[in-house]
């Protein structure tokens, strides 16, 4: 039996050598997604794998079966939304935090997986990660501490009061008296 270090490069292999599976009419019709579609069609030549024809997802382009699902370390996968989580984590799980775990959690998450000393594979430099993280998260707070202050400090307005111009009698009589003119003028 083959060593799990040699089933790994045989799998390597095998996905250096897949070719790129896309549904049957992809290039001729813009419409359609790039995602594979088995081909159906009665006179589908790629149904019936002629030659030149693109070729189809088959048994043959598996990896073996000890290695599949593994990470190109050979770890197992374990992917963690909580604390809770690492508890299930041993020293041959990689672990994978969920993406929509929030950033305090995903910090608390870093510090525990750098102390215990597991592999991550989503994340590169944890150190890097934990800093960036943080002071973002502390951008974020300070912000919204300063917006709460400035709606305390802002002061209330206060509604104007306008004064009203009293018009004594004689205006009065003399604006009406204009009115009457304008309207009389545009009458002829």
């Amino acid at each position: 039996m083959k060593s799990m270090q040699q089933l790994l490069e045989l799998r390597k292999k095998i996905k250096e050598n897949k070719p790129e599976f896309i549904r049957q009419e992809y290039p001729a019709r813009k419409k359609l997604e790039k995602i594979w579609r088995k081909p159906k069609g009665i006179h589908s030549k790629m149904r019936e794998k002629k030659l030149g024809k693109r070729k189809q997802p088959s048994v043959g382009y598996k990896s073996p079966r000890m290695v599949r699902g593994l990470s190109r370390e050979g770890l197992i996968p374990i992917l963690v939304y909580t604390l809770n989580d690492l508890v299930k984590v041993t020293k041959n799980n990689i672990v994978i935090i969920g993406k929509n775990v929030g950033n305090k959690k995903r910090i608390e998450l870093l510090k525990k997986i750098k102390e215990k000393g597991f592999k991550i594979q989503n994340i590169k430099n944890i150190d890097e990660k934990i800093r960036s993280l943080t002071q973002e998260f502390e951008k974020r707070i300070k912000e919204k501490k300063e917006r709460l202050n400035a709606k305390e400090k802002k002061p209330e307005k206060k509604p104007e009061v306008k004064e009203e111009k009293t018009e004594t009698e004689e205006e009065k009589k003399k604006r009406e008296q204009e009115e009457k003119r304008k309207v009389l003028e545009g009458k002829k």
